[in-house]
């Protein structure tokens, strides 16, 4: 997910206010998982259903996808947790989908030139 972030910070111009927004708060959910109380949403099916949405690079796309493979091998599998890997890949495509519905914001003349 370190490529991801990246690709974030390299296209961070491209991207308005409530992009950044939701960024953050998809951030803020996977962390929060791991060092706070966020419950009934997986912090890895939460980033790396939203990364694989939100990304454009392949490189970004094909270890979300190997990693997204193995954690809901686990999850389902070996864990029987259906209810937070099911959450956090909704929470995730929703604000993929939220954030692919934003308005791009307009490129200086100057960066045309």
């Amino acid at each position: 997910m370190i490529a991801f972030m990246i690709e974030r910070v390299e296209h961070t111009r491209e991207a308005n206010f409530f992009q950044h927004g939701i960024d953050f708060l998809v951030f803020g959910l996977a962390v929060g998982r791991v060092v706070g109380d966020v419950q009934f949403i997986s912090g890895h099916t939460l980033l790396l259903s939203y990364a694989l949405l939100c990304s454009r690079s392949w490189l970004v796309r094909i270890p979300a996808i190997l990693v997204m493979a193995q954690t809901l091998y686990l999850k389902y599998f070996v864990w029987h947790d259906f209810v937070t890997s099911n959450a956090g890949i909704v929470v995730g495509c929703a604000l993929a989908l939220i954030v692919s519905l934003l308005p791009k914001p307009k490129r200086d003349e100057r960066e045309l030139d």
